[in-house]
């Protein structure tokens, strides 16, 4: 509350006893009382009413269709804790991937080729035992086809950060459950069973295009995604 003068403050009281039967709530509280309540959020939730398969389904489709998107991922793939920050921009997808307990690198993969560099561990966790293939290019790009065994969890990884997935059918006990913040905006939360009684959680944004912001999922092979910096939707 801001500091009144004394005259401001007598002026005020004043008022206020002359008023007090006509209109006591035209003047503010007084001192020492309890400061006024902010009435409640009256926005429009925009998915009320719908089921929310249908939301789900939309947000994914939605979030395919947009120009651009980073995915933060960060998720295990057999042995590995893997990390990234992912770009994808039509069929192609690049970042930096940190392999937990090896290194770290950047990739770029596309139908034509996996594209990778980093340092010595990154390397070695692609290659294993045998002689890492010698860089194809003078900044240290190493190109690889996207079938290789070698590169199959990278491929796997820009594959799953896509929302280019198909929704699952299998999923059941799909549920609205109660709103909440992802990176500080409001989303709605749905939850639902995967295969094996695995929980997954979606965060559907409620501002602005109803973009999927979120993907969490338990599991030997759980982990989660956010989506960030979706533009679009694409030409």
């Amino acid at each position: 509350m801001r500091t009144r003068t004394p005259r401001t403050t007598t002026v005020a009281a004043l008022t206020c006893a002359a008023l007090l039967t006509a209109a006591a709530t035209a003047c503010g509280p007084a001192a020492g009382g309890a400061a006024p309540t902010a009435p409640a959020s009256t926005a429009r939730d925009p998915l009320a009413g719908r089921e929310p398969a249908a939301v789900l389904r939309a947000a994914y489709e939605e979030t395919e269709r947009a120009a651009s998107k980073t995915a933060v991922i960060s998720r295990r793939m057999g042995a590995r804790e893997i990390t990234a920050k992912l770009s994808f921009e039509g069929d192609s997808c690049w970042g930096e991937v940190k392999v937990g307990g090896a290194g770290t690198g950047e990739i770029l993969v596309d139908d034509s080729k996996v594209s990778l560099r980093g340092d010595d561990g990154f390397l070695r966790d692609q290659f294993g035992s045998g002689p890492a293939k010698s860089p194809d290019t003078a900044d240290g790009w190493i190109d690889v086809k996207p079938g290789d065994p070698a590169v199959a969890h990278l491929v796997a990884l820009c594959r799953d950060g896509s929302p280019a997935r198909a929704f699952p059918a299998d999923r059941t006990a799909l549920r609205r459950g109660p709103d909440a913040r992802l990176n500080g905006r409001p989303v709605a939360v749905l939850v639902s069973k995967g295969p094996g009684g695995t929980d997954i959680t979606d965060h559907v944004a409620l501002e602005g295009t109803p973009y999927l912001l979120g993907h969490a999922e338990t599991g030997p092979e759980g982990g989660s995604v956010e989506y960030r910096d979706l533009t679009g939707p694409a030409a």
